[in-house]
């Protein structure tokens, strides 16, 4: 960090030993006037520089800063550094000296379009993966649709009438299509998370839990699942994404059971400016090392003869979460049941 002085009564021009550095300069090859000091600033950048000391000296401000780029007359390398000023008056109000500090911010300039041109790049990649998986999983409807139907014809007109073995065959050429069916259609939500979310708004807990219920009438009475609650806080969001949230959280609740019937209690507790809820089941639970790869995409702890599923329910939630700005994550130990956390905004929270 760098110092300098302008006294301007005599046009005398003082800086440090760490100005000199910055720019470049012995003190020898420095006339030490303004005039010389606008020399060393970047030909694009000298017009502004000009323009904020003198416009400060004008307008009676008594300060200023600016950021722009020298070039060193050794090297002929372009800095960039941060200058502050500010002006001193003599008893009649006049301003007759000036100060400021110097300070070379090359580096961290630097690293600021470094970690931007990162993040440009990674925002494109996630977007070009995004749109790939879309119209992948979109052109591979129509095929896998032809097979599925085929293989299903196939089961129910040759069933009993071939050997064993072809039967067996069949059997599995439906499944397999069925999951391949089943992968592509979530492999589609996951992708259009991203793609075709709708407005953030004002929406209730309360609503978004009915509409999951709702959907998960058939699932809960079959299971014999109990479902409570406790008063839920309207959230800033997108409600068709947050009701898929509630509703994958609620399904794992129930598919991943334990002997006993379903118990899975939903609440919510304030946090600065955002919500956690929580879910909290009786199930199977889970070992805490696997606690983050559960929500990696077609990540799957057990077999799924015992427990279907694609492996991509908690990837959405944990997406859907993250465009709302918050964080998921699971507590649990195995046979004690499990309780997922997650984040949302306040209502009116920017």
């Amino acid at each position: 960090l760098g110092s300098w002085e302008l006294n301007l009564v005599n046009n005398q021009l003082t800086w440090s030993d760490e100005v000199y550095r910055i720019f470049g300069l012995e003190p020898q090859e420095f006339s030490a006037t303004y005039e010389a000091f606008l020399e060393a600033v970047h030909p694009d950048d000298r017009a502004a520089v000009d323009a904020a000391y003198s416009g400060s000296l004008r307008e009676g401000r008594d300060s200023y800063e600016i950021e722009h780029r020298v070039v060193r007359r050794s090297s002929g390398e372009i800095r960039i550094v941060h200058e502050k000023c500010e002006h001193f008056r003599n008893e009649d109000g006049q301003i007759v000296r000036s100060a400021g500090m110097v300070h070379d911010i090359t580096e961290r300039k630097r690293a600021e379009e470094a970690i931007q041109h990162i993040t440009d790049d990674l925002l494109r990649s996630n977007a070009e993966l995004e749109q790939f998986a879309y119209v992948a999983s979109h052109d591979l409807q129509e095929p896998l649709r032809m097979i599925s139907s085929y293989v299903q014809l196939l089961a129910k007109r040759y069933q009993g009438k071939l050997d064993s073995d072809a039967d067996e065959f069949i059997a599995f050429a439906v499944e397999g299509a069925t999951r391949m069916q089943n992968l592509i259609n979530d492999l589609l939500a996951y992708s259009r998370v991203g793609m075709r979310g709708n407005p953030f708004t004002p929406v209730s807990g309360e609503y978004l839990l009915e509409e999951a219920l709702s959907n998960l009438q058939l699932t809960i009475q079959e299971n014999g699942a109990q479902m409570t609650h406790d008063p839920l806080p309207v959230v800033k969001g997108d409600p068709i994404q947050l009701v898929q949230v509630f509703q994958n959280l609620l399904v794992n609740a129930i598919k991943f059971r334990g002997p006993e019937p379903p118990c899975v209690h939903m609440s919510a507790r304030p946090a600065g400016n955002e919500w956690i809820f929580s879910v909290r089941d009786n199930g199977i639970g889970l070992d805490p090392k696997f606690a983050e790869r559960i929500f990696t995409i077609f990540q799957r702890l057990n077999d799924r003869a015992a427990y279907p599923g694609t492996g991509i329910g908690l990837a959405v939630c944990k997406r859907i979460i993250q465009r709302h700005g918050g964080r998921i994550w699971v507590e649990s130990q195995p046979d004690k049941g499990s309780t997922f956390y997650f984040t949302l905004p306040v209502k009116g929270t920017d």
